[in-house]
């Protein structure tokens, strides 16, 4: 192809040059650029070099649902809710959508809404008997348990609520729910077995009386302090008082644990 600026410089220049075959040397300068511009335009791609073998790509971790911290999440919003509105009033929508879950979750886990109410009932139970269980009386002397025991159902009453009300609601029902429970044997409440080995120690050191049956003992040391609860909003209206007031209840104990404590003298 000739120069589009042909002259003589330039064709004395390729001549001079001789046959360099496709190398731009010899051209005119604008003759040069185009066949510069046309080596560069042919290149060939780079070829991407294969990744090493053996190597391979970490996968994402997927997160899973924990379906244990879901059924719990469920569960405890369930306690508020029945507790706040009875079984009737309560709705399993209401308490999935505050467990941050969906209903379909809930009739999952517990199968309806009575399965979930029993299921609740039941945790009430539970939580009773591991604060009874938490009582270490062997350490102490016979009186000093006693007094430890009268402060540990008040600490129960006190932290969880809901108890009372999921009692005084299986009585309306005369305990219907409870008696179909498979956990009635891990519900029974432990602190009988504690009070009959405190009483035991006491009559042998003679600073107990004789003949005290525990049940009796325990059912009195419930009655008690459960009917300050379980009556609140009634006795605050007709005594224009807050009975549980922590003032209140520091000195509702007091006087229990001093009627227990004469009772129990020898």
């Amino acid at each position: 192809m000739a120069c589009p600026l042909a002259s003589r410089a330039c064709l004395s220049n390729r001549h001079i040059g001789g046959n360099r075959g496709s190398s731009a040397e010899g051209l005119c300068p604008v003759s040069r650029r185009v066949a510069v511009s046309k080596a560069k335009s042919s290149k060939p791609l780079p070829v991407a070099k294969p990744k090493a073998a053996g190597r391979r790509t970490e996968a994402r971790p997927v997160r899973r649902r924990d379906a244990a911290a879901t059924r719990q999440r469920i569960l405890d919003a369930a306690l508020k809710e029945f507790a706040d509105k009875g079984l009737d009033a309560a709705r399993i929508e209401d308490i999935a959508d505050k467990a941050g879950a969906n209903r379909r979750m809930a009739y999952y886990y517990f199968g309806s809404k009575e399965g979930l109410y029993l299921a609740a009932l039941e945790t009430t139970y539970f939580q009773l008997v591991e604060v009874e269980e938490a009582i270490n009386v062997e350490a102490m002397d016979p009186i000093d348990a006693i007094e430890a025991m009268v402060a540990a159902k008040f600490e129960h009453y006190v932290k969880y609520p809901h108890y009372i009300e999921f009692v005084k609601m299986e009585n309306l029902y005369q305990a219907r729910h409870l008696k179909t429970s498979r956990r009635i044997a891990e519900l029974r409440a432990p602190l009988i077995s504690i009070i009959k080995r405190v009483l035991q120690r006491g009559e042998a050191l003679g600073v107990l009386r004789k003949g005290v049956d525990p049940l009796d003992l325990y059912l009195s040391i419930c009655a008690l302090g459960f009917f300050v609860f379980s009556n609140r909003h009634t006795l605050d209206v007709i005594f224009d008082t807050d009975v549980i007031s922590p003032k209140a209840l520091a000195r509702r104990r007091e006087v229990i644990v001093n009627m227990i404590k004469a009772y129990l003298a020898p």
